[in-house]
């Protein structure tokens, strides 16, 4: 009875970790689009949405461990291994997005303007697209038996 709540958990996981930040660099673009006094809209949108991905890869990582532990896997496949080195880059990527973040909200709120083709979004939208790459070159690694 375990395994299959483990592996719906895993997958359920999985699917909120793709989608909770997916529109996150786009937010940022358009908001600073805006100009104006839009910091803290900015940070009470993007606040949830960066946690929840962060506690999603988390569960994902959890629930993936312990599916390798009631398996018996000693030695994991290279794609499952891959899979895990690729979630905690992914973890690390959201780490350093979630500060990209609070350094434009903190402009934002200091009196900056900062125009949407700035360093500092490009940057979000940058770790944004090495996050998703992530997430899906782990996917295949699950997937693919490698």
């Amino acid at each position: 009875m375990l395994h299959p709540l483990l592996v719906f958990l895993h997958v359920l996981s999985i699917s909120v970790w793709i989608g909770a930040a997916l529109w996150v660099a786009g937010d940022v673009r358009r908001t600073l689009a805006l100009g104006g006094a839009q910091a803290d809209a900015l940070a009470a949108r993007l606040g949830g949405p960066l946690g929840l991905d962060a506690l999603a890869g988390v569960a994902t990582l959890v629930t993936g461990l312990l599916l390798m532990w009631q398996e018996g896997m000693g030695h994991p496949r290279l794609g499952i291994s891959a899979g895990i080195v690729l979630t905690l880059v992914r973890l690390g990527v959201l780490a350093a997005m979630r500060g990209a973040v609070r350094r434009i909200v903190g402009r934002l709120r200091a009196g900056e303007r900062v125009a949407p083709d700035d360093a500092a979004a490009r940057r979000v939208a940058m770790l944004s697209g090495i996050a998703h790459t992530a997430w899906l070159l782990a996917l295949a690694g699950m997937v693919f038996p490698i």
